[in-house]
């Protein structure tokens, strides 16, 4: 008896099952899912333009931060020949600098730092902030204060190698010899 009404029991429980399974396909097929047309566009999206700057429109400062002789030179070099106008070149405060840094009074455009960073790039590592220049600090609109490290970012600076295996040359209890200075000759 026991086993008929577990029998009777699986029967109904295996017929309500089959009977929820085919009522949910059927809803399935009645709404079926919405296929949406994708369609993609082969036209290239405009680039934007660069604003046109006009590079001669502030003036430049270079100070010489990186303790390599005449690089204030080869970076005034550097821009000009990219058209830019720099009113001045000489050192800087210190020789610290290992990036290169721009500072720029208030008013400078955007679009016109963004060309100089794109110049100096070229040679130097450039820091991607640009400082504000106080009006007292400078004549000129800009100041680019050039570092030690070049545009990968591995230093220029030459470090002097000594060679340590030569003997040097003593220089107490030497004497100093005098060559004597011959005396004019008179005929007679």
């Amino acid at each position: 008896m026991v086993k008929v009404i577990i029998g009777a029991i699986v029967v109904v429980l295996i017929g309500a099952g089959g009977f929820l399974y085919y009522q949910s396909s059927q809803k399935k097929l009645a709404n079926p899912p919405t296929e949406t047309d994708v369609t993609v566009d082969e036209q290239p999206s405009p680039t934007p333009t660069p604003e046109e700057v006009a590079k001669d429109e502030y003036s430049i400062e270079i100070q010489n931060g990186s303790g390599i002789a005449g690089e204030a030179g080869r970076a005034q070099s550097l821009l000009e020949g990219s058209n830019f106008v720099v009113d001045l070149a000489g050192n800087a405060d210190n020789y610290d600098y290992e990036e290169t840094v721009i500072q720029a009074k208030e008013g400078v455009s955007d679009a016109w730092v963004d060309q100089l960073k794109e110049a100096l790039k070229e040679k130097y590592s450039v820091k991607p902030r640009v400082e504000t220049l106080d009006d007292a600090d400078s004549d000129s609109d800009v100041v680019v204060i050039v570092g030690q490290n070049d545009a990968g970012g591995t230093s220029m600076v030459v470090e002097e190698v000594v060679d340590e295996t030569e003997t040097p040359i003593p220089t107490t209890g030497v004497t100093e010899t005098k060559i004597p200075t011959p005396s004019p000759i008179v005929s007679q």
